[in-house]
């Protein structure tokens, strides 16, 4: 049924629905609920690890470019705990109950917020109340490192990125790649036939084509992810040296794999026409099994908004400003930008743990020579929600006591201590890269002003590869603020000005209740004006509520009012229209029709919004500034508003399909944890709306006369990085003496273009980075700073911490014996055997000697079991006589440690002034 039809069921629907107290809404298992059932891999199907697991290898040995560190400070990684999204949800929630009749819709939240979760069947009840620990990381390691495409099969026949350039597009020298590229793609053959459709009929058919390919389904997106059960963790490497199994995937560097959650529908009103139908019934299927998501009820369109530019054609395209080849660099062919890795993982030089063999990428790699380690930067615009979730952490350097009592209210769910990934450093430093993601977002160009006459032309330009502001579009905006100003200083007129008590732009006609904690925001004075169009964002809609200009209800959301986003470089809008995705203005879609679109063909092709205007003549300068706003004041008085059921209220006072009261969150006992949300929200917000995310923050500038002067703060020379055992020690140029000016030095880590703030060093020209990890390579650069400004960064120094005494003479592992030992005090015996019982301790022993055949004394050998499960195992010092001994203690707990057959290999042997060998000895056992 196409998308009229099923609104117009709906509105039916509502209005046979009558008003007053009728029966309260009835719960649904969400495993049967159709509506929303999606493609893909389904509750109770895998059993995932927590990142507990991985960040014993992957983090606190390079935060600079380690995976862990730079992962915990993403939002990835606070999506389970972003409060933003918590109120959001107790809306939806009330909404689809008064709309549908049960809360489930909001599982779909659940199963990109809280993946751990969902995949093991805490999502039910639909309010968060089951999640707990590991769930509470958010999209973690173990949940992206185990995703398979469900298009694998064209993916290896056809290649949808575009022809099989394997050493070009992936970054492939051999035939290495394409050996363990096949190995992969027989897992998913096998992995795919488990995966069903809601009438109990294998989703996949024995050609490994999902079944409904045929009726259009070619994208998974929305929340339909599939997920491997095996132990095995899916790299974009072919080459590591890991401590566990690893399946090559060429899918994590796939513009692909970022479609899984970031092209988000609505499937309840899509399947509604199928709401009765019950699961296992051999023959239905569901329209969100066989139509791609974006092409139902607009969520949010990144991934299709990256699918209509330049950047996702075969090969990709050159980026723009920040991004562009000179700038900007890729493992594409040119540095060009051919998929969402490329800007938002970027490459940087490094290795991917902290276990010796690891490669430095890429210069140590020979299948992948020109791809660096993916930086696990996954880094938007949100600044605000990081910042303050980190102050709600004792021992935080930004602290608040405010913060941390309203984020630990007793009457709300959220448990900010769980999980791995509540380290306040790491979010500070997210919330930096944010900022500087913002930065390289945008520019404007091109300013003209014409004195004489007040005409002022110039362009906002998007540097991404999305429309730009993207993602999730309630509360979320950017605007273009303008000031004419005579040769005084003194404004002769502002577009756009912003109130900064109030907390919002002047010249808004929206309701403001306050009540009395922030004053409504001043009108616009005489010489103020606000523009609609240079304020950039998307209203949504919403036929069933009534509001058809713009509707804070996400969840009930029919259509767009307002789409004036600036489109990516190359977007084709003449394909838009069928992803949704298309500029809208006053509900006027841009079509094929390109003169009445919104944004010309040429505003198209270079991804920017041409402005032309009139301001005051005989300006002396005119300053162009572009601001983006995490979220809004008219967005948080929403949402805390529809959470208490009182104020300026939006959804028709009549008991929905859901009967009962409207609004209910306060009184449902579905919503006990979650009806103090709407008062802890707006607390949050008058408490820090004056951070930036909240507060406008500056992306770009341009000034047109006679300019604000530029920061002249000397840039520093970083003249030496000495390094020794665990520590770097640099030195840079003394500003100071010639410039007095000069009032402190910053010290950073480098992040291939972006930074991450090191220590402030004071007047000193020098500082050491202490407690570093041995041969891992740090990365310096340093400015020095005014009062009010800082300059721009030094050059960029490396350096790389060694042990002492570590030497150039080859050592390895002679052999290598399986046992256990038995007895007690003196009677204690190894007893060598391959047979080790669920439970024991496995000892391993042998004896480690030189090239001539020596022993070696005082070595640690590291050794990697492999099999059912994987481990790692570091041996105490060798003994005079070279030997060794580790252990690896299994479980016979809750099923314990899988039984099978394992091997256990060396990777690594340290020892004063020797190296390792490289040779890897190994021994197998059975657990049994």
């Amino acid at each position: 049924m196409k998308r009229k039809s099923l609104l117009l069921l709906l509105v039916g629907v509502l209005l046979i629905a009558f008003a007053g107290s009728v029966a309260a809404w009835t719960p649904v298992p969400v495993t049967d609920d159709p509506l929303v059932r999606m493609p893909g891999t389904q509750p109770g199907q895998v059993t995932m690890e927590g990142p507990g697991r991985c960040l014993n290898c992957h983090a606190d040995y390079n935060h600079s470019v380690e995976p862990g560190f730079n992962w915990k400070g993403s939002m990835m990684a606070q999506a389970s705990r972003d409060f933003l999204y918590w109120t959001c949800q107790t809306v939806a929630a009330q909404d689809v109950i008064w709309a549908v009749g049960n809360p489930n819709a909001t599982d779909i939240c659940e199963r990109c917020h809280f993946p751990i979760g969902w995949l093991e069947g805490r999502s039910d009840p639909t309010n968060n109340s089951l999640f707990t620990g590991d769930d509470y990381d958010g999209v973690n390691c173990d949940f992206c490192h185990t995703l398979y495409n469900p298009f694998f099969e064209d993916a290896d026949a056809i290649d949808p990125e575009g022809g099989k350039d394997w050493v070009g597009y992936w970054d492939e020298a051999s035939t290495l790649s394409t050996s363990m590229a096949a190995t992969t793609y027989d897992e998913d053959a096998v992995i795919s036939k488990s995966v069903l459709l809601f009438n109990g009929n294998p989703l996949f058919g024995p050609d490994n084509q999902p079944v409904t390919k045929t009726g259009g389904y070619d994208v998974n997106a929305g929340g339909q992810y599939f997920n491997s059960p095996g132990s095995q963790k899916r790299s974009s490497f072919a080459d590591p040296e890991a401590r566990h199994q690893v399946l090559y995937s060429r899918y994590h560097k796939s513009k692909y794999f970022c479609s899984t959650c970031h092209d988000i529908s609505n499937p309840v009103l899509q399947n509604l026409d199928f709401k009765d139908t019950l699961p296992g019934d051999g023959t239905t299927i569901l329209p969100t099994e066989s139509e791609p998501s974006y092409s139902y009820y607009h969520v949010e369109r990144t991934f299709s908004e990256f699918m209509l530019s330049d950047y996702a054609l075969p090969g990709g395209a050159a980026g723009k400003g920040s991004f562009a080849p000179g700038a900007f660099e890729t493992s594409l062919p040119g540095n060009l930008i051919g998929k969402c890795q490329d800007c938002h993982m970027r490459d940087v030089g490094g290795v991917g743990c902290n276990k010796k063999g690891a490669p430095i990428r890429p210069d140590e790699s020979s299948e992948h020579i020109q791809s660096g380690l993916p930086l696990h930067d996954l880094t938007g615009g949100n600044a605000w929600v990081a910042g303050i979730l980190a102050s709600a952490i004792p021992g935080s350097p930004n602290y608040d006591q405010v913060n941390y009592d309203l984020l630990h209210a007793p009457n709300l769910t959220l448990d900010l201590a769980a999980g791995n990934s509540n380290e306040p450093a790491a979010m500070i430093a997210g919330m930096e890269r944010s900022k500087q993601q913002l930065e390289l977002a945008a520019s404007i160009s091109d300013l003209t002003y014409d004195p004489n006459t007040g005409a002022l032309s110039f362009n906002v330009q998007n540097n991404t590869g999305h429309k730009l502001l993207s993602g999730f579009p309630e509360g979320r905006r950017m605007f273009v603020n303008i000031k004419a100003k005579d040769v005084s200083g003194a404004v002769l007129q502002e577009i756009n000005p912003y109130d900064y008590v109030g907390g919002t732009l002047k010249g808004l006609n929206d309701v403001y209740d306050g009540q009395g904690d922030v004053p409504a925001p001043l009108p616009l004075a005489a010489n103020e004006l606000y523009v609609d169009e240079l304020v950039y964002e998307a209203h949504t809609s919403s036929t069933l509520t009534g509001e058809e200009e713009h509707t804070l209800h996400f969840a009930l959301a029919t259509d767009r009012y307002k789409d004036n986003r600036i489109p990516p470089k190359g977007f084709r809008y003449t394909e838009a229209q069928a992803r949704l995705a298309e500029a809208k203005w006053l509900n006027v879609s841009d079509d094929n029709d390109s003169a009445s679109n919104y944004f010309t063909d040429s505003e198209y092709a270079g991804g920017y919004d041409a402005v032309s205007m009139t301001v005051p003549a005989g300006a002396a300068n005119v300053e162009v500034s572009l601001f983006y706003q995490t979220t809004s004041r008219e967005y948080i008085e929403f949402l805390r508003n529809e959470v208490n059921g009182t104020g300026h209220l939006t959804l028709p006072l009549t008991g929905g399909a859901g009967g009962g009261d409207t609004y209910i969150v306060q009184s449902d006992p579905f919503f006990a944890e979650l009806k103090g949300w709407g008062n802890t929200l707006w607390g949050l917000w008058i408490h820090n709306m004056d951070k930036m995310g909240a507060a406008p923050f500056l992306m770009a500038q341009a000034v047109s006369g006679t300019p604000p002067e530029p920061c002249m703060a000397p840039v520093p020379s970083l003249l030496s990085t000495d390094a020794v055992s665990s520590q770097v020690t640099l030195n840079w140029s003394d500003e100071h003496t010639a410039d007095g000016s000069v009032t402190e030095y910053t010290v950073y880590y480098d992040q291939a273009g972006k930074s991450q703030l090191l220590a402030d060093a004071g007047l000193n020209t020098s500082f050491t980075d202490t407690g570093l990890k041995n041969d891992q390579q740090y990365c310096y650069k340093v400015t020095s700073k005014y009062a009010d400004c800082e300059s721009k960064f030094s050059n960029i120094l490396c350096a790389t911490p060694t042990a002492p005494g570590q030497g150039n003479v080859p050592a390895g592992v002679e052999s290598i014996l399986t046992g256990v030992y038995s007895g007690k005090g003196g009677n204690r015996t190894f007893n060598i055997t391959t047979s080790i019982f669920q439970g024991d301790t496995v000892v391993f022993q042998g004896y480690v000697k030189d090239q001539n055949l020596a022993p070696v004394e005082g070595a640690t050998v590291d050794l990697a079991i492999s099999g059912p499960s994987s481990a790692t195992v570091s041996s105490g010092s060798s003994d005079a006589t070279g030997m060794f001994e580790g252990s690896w203690k299994t479980s016979s707990k809750r099923g314990g440690t899988p039984l099978g057959s394992y091997t256990a290999t060396t990777t690594g042997v340290t020892a004063t002034s020797y190296e390792w060998d490289t040779v890897p000895k190994s021994t197998t056992f059975d657990l049994r």
